[in-house]
């Protein structure tokens, strides 16, 4: 199966205006949506905020972890980059409002420059979320939560032969 490098953005701005419910909500509907077997993923979850961490041992049975709904701090470009490595294996998503720094911004869309086509996928969460993020993410696709099954559907696959 890919892999899935599903990041929940918990930085500060995550916090307010029922973020952290939509985060859990979109976390959980990827994780269902694999156990269900739509999609063939095996996912990492991953915390962001001023450090990057992977959650060990979760699985797309579980709820998210309680931990994941605490949001402080800001984001942390650099953090996110060391922790996936210039060549994530499988896809990465990012679940964000987007409230990232020109810096964080600058450095992910470098890093997004160098990984093969459509690897990094963005869902933005809230309705005050950032709408120039796409622009400072070329070649990134960025979507809105409602749309979080379409991202899915056909991006997971795509690489899989037919056995």
């Amino acid at each position: 199966a890919m892999m899935l490098h599903l990041v929940c953005d918990i930085s500060g701005s995550m916090s307010e205006g029922g973020k952290p419910f939509i985060l859990r909500t979109l976390a959980t509907t990827v994780a269902q949506w694999v156990r269900q077997g739509y999609g063939q993923a095996e996912i990492h979850l991953c915390a962001w905020s001023s450090e990057a961490r992977n959650i060990p041992n979760w699985s797309v049975k579980e709820d998210l972890p309680v931990e994941m709904l605490v949001c402080q701090g800001g984001t942390n470009g650099e953090a996110l980059v060391q922790l996936l490595g210039s060549e994530p294996d499988g896809k990465v998503l990012i679940l964000t409002d987007g409230f990232w720094t020109r810096d964080d911004v600058k450095t992910l869309s470098r890093w997004q420059e160098g990984l093969p086509p459509d690897t990094l996928r963005v869902i933005q969460i809230g309705a005050d979320a950032n709408p120039h993020l796409s622009k400072g993410l070329k070649g990134a696709k960025v979507f809105v939560a409602e749309e979080v099954l379409s991202v899915l559907d056909n991006w997971l696959q795509a690489d899989e032969e037919w056995a």
